[in-house]
């Protein structure tokens, strides 16, 4: 998958890329579509060099898809306060 643009809808087709999708059954494209959001240190490791991810959001529930920006280029769902490492994800 290509790096999201700012202001760009999320797709069904992007969730269901979702790295961790088997976590969030049912997950659908929420009302935010993607943007650039605060400052995640995790980040720096995952393609984003200023630590500022772009993400969207996904319902139900409005979690947070993020986009792993390093070798993975594949989105994924985070709770508030998760990150790729909750999942065992690591930079590629």
């Amino acid at each position: 998958m290509n790096l999201p643009k700012d202001g760009e809808k999320l797709t069904q087709g992007q969730v269901n890329l979702a790295i961790n999708l088997d976590k969030f059954p049912n997950s659908k494209p929420g009302s935010k579509n993607w943007h650039y959001g605060q400052f995640e240190p995790w980040a720096m490791q995952f393609g984003y060099k200023d630590g500022i991810p772009i993400y969207a959001s996904v319902d139900p529930n409005g979690y947070h898809i993020y986009f792993l920006n390093d070798g993975h280029k594949v989105p994924i769902i985070l709770k508030i306060g998760e990150t790729p490492a909750t999942y065992g994800i690591k930079p590629k």
